[in-house]
């Protein structure tokens, strides 16, 4: 089975957020998924299965190195990256059946753009956000949970308790703040009850920040940055229903899986 190791939301290796991509020719189990995910110890691997005889629509599933995930941005990209640039397919466009409904990308000005579900962001009053160090705002952010900093700096600063936050009641937390500059917003994402004290870049986290600053920016098309030791830059833009996220990949590596 061929994989690739793709650097998702980068504009050069070794920056944004890794992704292995599998290309499963013969169908895989949960166990065996979930061994290989661990094998590779990436923040996502993606497995992929064609569903048509032209390479447009494929089955994609995501694996942490100990779970299934419902929605992942950055190896979605990374998955249509590896298709396009190693599988000579053509189209403009790709089509992936998930676990969170029919997800596309399509190939724009030298970028991706991925079409997501947005994610509605409520504001609460939380005892558990006190105790995280810094809180401004608090809110619910679909299987996330969110809270607000005063500056870039002080997301940047941030030093998580990952035992406080392992025992929160959701996937994992969104630390941001407004930019500074043209970076509209910047964030950083932990989830250590998923097996990843920190992600780099997390495509699916910007499905909540679009709709969180939307309402506080009153504007639909950011520029956003997290900032990860890693990093990664993302073009954010909110259609209705739809976020649209945009970014560029890299191949680093490429193999077989015996």
């Amino acid at each position: 089975m061929k994989y690739f190791i793709v650097d998702a939301f980068a504009e050069r290796a070794y920056t944004g957020n890794p992704a292995a991509i599998c290309l499963a020719s013969d169908a895989l189990d949960d166990a065996q998924m979930q061994l290989i995910a661990a094998e590779f110890n990436l923040s996502e691997t993606a497995f992929l299965q064609p569903l048509d005889d032209e390479g447009v629509y494929w089955g994609l599933r995501w694996f942490t190195p100990s779970n299934e995930v419902n929605l992942c941005g950055h190896a979605t990209l990374a998955a249509a990256h590896a298709l396009w640039q190693h599988c000579d397919i053509d189209a403009d466009y790709l089509r992936f059946d998930t676990r969170s409904g029919e997800l596309q990308v399509r190939r724009e000005a030298g970028q991706m753009a991925m079409r997501f579900p947005r994610i509605e962001t409520s504001v609460v009053e939380g005892l558990w956000a006190k105790d995280l160090g810094g809180c401004r705002a608090a809110a619910n952010a679909g299987e996330d949970l969110l809270i607000e900093l005063a500056d870039e700096a002080a997301v940047r600063d941030y030093q998580p308790d990952l035992a406080k936050i392992a025992l929160l009641p959701s996937r994992g937390l969104i630390v941001t703040a407004p930019g500074e500059g043209d970076c509209d917003f910047v964030s950083r994402f932990f989830a250590p009850q998923f097996g990843i004290d920190e992600d780099p870049v997390t495509g699916s986290a910007h499905c909540a920040l679009a709709d969180y600053w939307s309402k506080k920016l009153a504007k639909t098309a950011f520029s956003a940055r997290q900032v990860s030791r890693r990093g990664g830059e993302l073009g954010v833009v909110l259609d209705g229903d739809v976020v649209i996220l945009s970014g560029r990949a890299v191949s680093v590596m490429a193999g077989e899986l015996l």
